[in-house]
Formats: C-alpha cells, structure tokens, sequence
C-alpha cells in the first residue's frame, strides 16, 4: 500500500513541472514519457523535490519527448576510513612532506650555488615560503571544486590532502569524494572545471612571486652556473609556456632568471593544472570533457591523452591512468538530454588556453 502512495506521491510532483503524456512501469523502474523539450531547469526542480522523499529522477531521450525515469536513492558509501579526523591527519602529514622538502631543497648544494651561502634562518624561511605556495595552490584548487559543488547542491566530502615524498614529489595533491550525483551536464562542467581555473590563478600568483624573488643572469653567466649546478648533480627543469609569457613583463629582456624553491612551487602548481585538464575519467579533464562528449567519444579522448602522455614523459603516470580506467565506470548526469550551457562551450577555450599555457613536456 506504502508503495502505490509514494507513487502517488512522485506523480504529484512530476506533474508539477512536466507535461505528462504517459505513465508505465518499464522493467520495474516508475516511467512518465513528457512532452517538453526544454527541461533543463525543470529537471533541477523536480531533483530537488524527489530528493528528500528518497527518489532520483533520470532523463533520457525518447522518440519526440522525454523519458523521466525514477530510482530509489542510493546509499552513498565514500572509499575512505570513517574517521571524522582523517583529512586533518593527512593535511598535516602532507604540510610535513612539504616542509621538509622545501627545507632540503633551500639546504642542497645547488640551491647555495645560486643564491650564495645561507643560514639555517634563511632555509627555514625559504622552506615556509615553499610550503605556503604550494599548500595554497593545491588548497586553493580544492576549494574551488567545493564552492562549485556547494552552488550546484551537490554534496562532497573535505578535501583529503596526500603526502609525497620529500625532494622527488612532496605531496601527491588532494581529492574529494562526490556524495550525491550529478544533475546535468553544466554541474558536470563546473565540478570539473572549477578546481584547475581556482588553481592556475593561484599558480599565477606564485609565479609573480617566484619572478620577483629570482636570480636574474646575462646568458654568459648562466650557462656558467649551469655547468656548474650539473657538475653538483643538479639539473634544470623545463619551462612551461606562461613562464615564458611572464619572462618580459619585469623588464629585464637580456637577462635570465633563475628561481628559488617558490619557482618550483610555481612550477609544480602548472604542471598539476594541465595534467588535470587531460581528459581521462579520474581527473578533473575526465569530467570538462565529458560533459560534451558521448561516452564512446569520451573513451577516445581518454587513450588519445594516455599516447600524448606516456610520449611527453609522463610514462608511468599514463600508465597508472590505463590500468584504472577499466575500473573507473562511465557516470552520467542524471538529466541526460539537456545539452551543456553556450557559456561553458565558450569555456572550452579557457581550458585548451591553460592547457597549452601550463603544460610542461619532459621530452618529445
């Protein structure tokens, strides 16, 4: 009896919003076919109501109209310990990683070839200021997936921070789980996009610091230090194209900088940007590019960006990425007939921009 009630219940709600021409069960699943083309919004609203009554709706084409589709709510089970301190623990634990690499890297021969002989006050000053640049654009990166997952209503966990290994890579970034599912394909784009936008600004910031804070050298005394920082097992990275951009802006044409550990901050805060703007499902690309592509379309993007990466030197990265991707299962939005905002298709721009601005090839 409970049952035929809350079907009663979902019909009152759907009518509300659509224009029903049909009701039927279709493999035990409750089905309205409606006659609006345009549902987008609508579609939202009747999410929002059937949500506390325990009910998500789908939206699939069918033939002239639209299928609405009803499930019962799943129980959302995150992949993480229920331990309420856990993303506490793992921030100070990666604040940790972070500090000490920023203080061995301020400490280390090369580093004092550079900038000349430095106290232990200077280190620890120069491995504050590493770890304060680069938790900020990881930090910053993260809040902006929360603030984009609080405007769309959908619900998330804390960001839970990964430390790394101090002087090859401090901190592995930060992740956060998706507590209810996505509504349509413009939250899609904003879940992905939000978190590397929020974080190439930040990056930006860091990179005016770093240019600020650099050692500026004519071409001969460069190539001078270098052979020297080479002789000491030290090795120069290469640049991305917005280094390169910025070089100009502070009025020193013929000379060449060279940056202190909040260069590499900069430099790391780049490379996580554009590596997460490849379009493979377990980055934050996965789901830009996804909220235009088909899934088929999608699977494509996703082996074409592993190539581009493993022939870019990014190997075992790309090959981490191949092996999960069978296991990571194509998540659709809810509403999967309203097509993405002209405004974010515009967006697409931003993102190749940043992309080619921030990407860093190892070798080619």
């Amino acid at each position: 009896m409970s049952f035929y009630v809350d079907v009663d219940k979902i019909k009152l709600k759907v009518d509300e919003f659509f224009d029903v021409e049909d009701i039927f069960f279709e493999a035990g699943v409750l089905t309205f076919l409606v006659s609006n083309r345009e549902i987008k919004e609508r579609f939202r609203r009747l999410y929002r109501e059937l949500k506390p009554m325990g009910y998500i709706p789908t939206a699939v084409r069918s033939g002239e109209g639209v299928a609405l589709r009803i499930f019962p709510a799943p129980k959302v089970r995150l992949p993480m310990p229920k331990l309420k301190s856990l993303p506490l623990i793992l921030f100070i634990a990666t604040l940790g990683t972070v500090s000490i690499d920023g203080f061995l890297r301020a400490s280390s021969p090369v580093y004092q070839l550079i900038v000349g002989k430095v106290t232990l006050f200077d280190r620890i000053v120069e491995g504050i200021l590493f770890t304060v640049a680069l938790m900020a654009i990881i930090g910053i990166h993260e809040l902006g997936h929360k603030f984009s997952a609080k405007v769309d209503g959908v619900e998330s966990s804390p960001p839970y921070f990964i430390p790394g290994i101090p002087t090859i890579l401090p901190t592995f970034g930060a992740v956060i789980f998706q507590k209810s599912p996505i509504v349509n394909r413009d939250d899609m784009f904003d879940a992905g996009f939000s978190g590397p936008v929020t974080g190439f600004l930040a990056a930006v910031v860091v990179t005016v610091i770093a240019y600020l804070k650099a050692f500026w050298f004519t071409p001969a005394e460069f190539q001078v230090l270098m052979a020297k920082i080479e002789k000491a097992g030290g090795m120069g990275l290469p640049s991305p194209l917005i280094f390169y951009v910025f070089r100009p802006l502070f009025g020193r044409p013929n000379m060449v900088p060279i940056f202190t550990t909040i260069g590499f901050a900069a430099w790391l805060g780049m490379l996580i940007t554009a590596l997460n703007l490849f379009p493979v499902w377990q980055l934050d690309g996965g789901r830009i590019f996804r909220s235009l592509l088909n899934a088929r379309q999608h699977r494509i993007a996703s082996y074409i960006s592993i190539g581009v990466l493993a022939l870019t030197g990014y190997l075992f990265f790309a090959i981490l990425l191949l092996i999960l991707m069978p296991r990571t299962p194509d998540i659709a939005p809810l509403d999967q007939v309203s097509p993405l905002s002209r405004m974010r298709r515009l967006a697409f721009i931003a993102v190749f921009a940043i992309m080619v601005l921030t990407f860093v090839p190892l070798w080619i």
